[in-house]
C-alpha cells in the first residue's frame, strides 16, 4: 500500500508565483488553488497512492524559532492575494475528502516526517510531494520524495530515491542534514559555519558524512588550513544549525494511513468549483 502526502503550503506557494494571476468575474484569486490541485491531479496520476493527505503550517512559532529567534525571521509575510486562497483551498481539500494536517508548534515538515515513518511503521510505502529539498533527509527504502518545480506555468516533479540521490549527492540521504548545517540556508535563515559555502560543505560531508565525525577528527581534518579555522570557529553555529535544519519524524501526531484511503468527494465540490469557476477542471 502505499500514501502521498503533499506538503500544502509549499505546493500553493509555487503555483502562486509560477502561475500567472487568476481571478474570478468578482476578483478573488484563483491561481494558487487551481495550480495545486492540477498538481494535485499530476501527481495521483503518476503515482497511482491508495491513500493521500495533505500537511499544512500553522501560524503560532515553532519549537525552531523558540531555538533561534532569526529562524526564518527574514521571510515576509504571505501576500494578501494568496492568504486569501488558503482557508478556500482547505474548504476544498475537505468537499474532495482528502484529509489535512497541521498541529500548533511543528511545520509541515515535521508532519511529513511523522507520517512517512508511521506509514513505514504500517508496512505503507509513503511518497512526500514538495518543493522544499528539506525533505530530502527523509529518503528511505520505503520513503520517496517527489521534488515539484513550478516555472512559467510549467511544472515538472523529480522523483527521489536512495539510489538517484545517492547518484547526485554522493551521501545518504540523511546526510543532508550535516550538509545544510555547514553551509546554511539563506531561506531559512539557518546560518551554517560562517565563510564554508556549498561546495566545501559539500566536499566535507561526502568525505566524512557527518558533523560529528568531522569535529571528531579536527584539527587533524584533511581540509585546508582556513576550513579548518573557519569549522573550529564555528562548531557552535554548526551544531545549532543541524538542530534547526532537523526535521522531526515523531512529533505528537494522531495518524493512521488507513484512515487516509482515497474517497469519493462529497456533494459540496461541485458548487464550490463552480464558485471559482473551474470549469474545465470539473
Amino acid at each position: 500500500m502505499k500514501l502521498m502526502v503533499l506538503d500544502g503550503n509549499s505546493i500553493l506557494n509555487r503555483s502562486y508565483y509560477g502561475i500567472r494571476p487568476l481571478t474570478t468575474k468578482d476578483g478573488f484569486y484563483t491561481q494558487a488553488i487551481y495550480g495545486f490541485l492540477v498538481t494535485m491531479a499530476r501527481l495521483e496520476d503518476e503515482e497511482q497512492p491508495e491513500a493521500l493527505c495533505v500537511t499544512f503550517d500553522r501560524r503560532e512559532p515553532t519549537f525552531r524559532h523558540e531555538a533561534d529567534a532569526a529562524y526564518k525571521a527574514q521571510r515576509k509575510g504571505m501576500p494578501e492575494e494568496l492568504a486569501m486562497q488558503l482557508p478556500v483551498m482547505k474548504e476544498v481539500l475537505d468537499a474532495m475528502n482528502i484529509p489535512r494536517y497541521e498541529l500548533a508548534g511543528y511545520e509541515a515538515d515535521d508532519l511529513i516526517g511523522t507520517i512517512s515513518r508511521k506509514c513505514e511503521a504500517a508496512g505503507w510505502d509513503c511518497v512526500a510531494a514538495t518543493g522544499d529539498k528539506d525533505s530530502l533527509q527523509l529518503i528511505t527504502e520505503h520513503t520517496t520524495v517527489k521534488l515539484i518545480s513550478t516555472r512559467m506555468v510549467q511544472t515538472t516533479t523529480k522523483r527521489m530515491t536512495p539510489e538517484s540521490f545517492a547518484e547526485e549527492y554522493g551521501f545518504e540521504p540523511i546526510h543532508i542534514i550535516d550538509l545544510k548545517a555547514l553551509m546554511g540556508d539563506a531561506s531559512d535563515n539557518i546560518p551554517g559555519v560562517p565563510g564554508i559555502g556549498e561546495k566545501t560543505a559539500m566536499a566535507l560531508v561526502q568525505k566524512y558524512r557527518s558533523i560529528d565525525e568531522i569535529y571528531r577528527l579536527l584539527p587533524e581534518l584533511d581540509a585546508k588550513p582556513g576550513v579548518i579555522k573557519k569549522l573550529t570557529e564555528g562548531e557552535e553555529s554548526a551544531r545549532q544549525s543541524y538542530h534547526l535544519a532537523t526535521i522531526l519524524t515523531d512529533a505528537p501526531l494522531e495518524f493512521t494511513p488507513q484512515d487516509n484511503l482515497r474517497k469519493a468527494p462529497s456533494d459540496a465540490l461541485y458548487p464550490l468549483l463552480m464558485r471559482l469557476e473551474f470549469h474545465k477542471l470539473i
